[in-house]
């Protein structure tokens, strides 16, 4: 029995359309990994920025108390931000 001439180039194609579905669909998934990381970025440093405003605001005694100077607070607003709790 003779096998028709497309049989052969319809798995082909369908061979193609699944590796070009495949790259397309990374292609997508690294611009969202991207655009989901530069996001993360912008807030961190939005969060980060409001802490050290928030440390700024305190008083002299008050930055005393939580054991900081005022020399300190950009490096402890970041740490307080970037800080994750292991759990005990």
């Amino acid at each position: 029995m003779k096998q028709q001439a497309n049989t052969l180039g319809t798995s082909k194609v369908w061979v193609q359309m699944h590796e070009a579905t495949d790259a397309a669909v990374s292609f997508v998934a690294g611009i969202v990994s991207a655009v989901y990381q530069g996001l993360s970025a912008v807030v961190t440093k939005m969060q980060i920025s409001r802490m050290e405003s928030v440390l700024h605001r305190m008083s002299d005694a008050e930055l005393a108390q939580a054991g900081i100077t005022r020399a300190e607070i950009k490096g402890h607003a970041r740490f307080l931000v970037n800080y994750t709790y292991d759990g005990l």
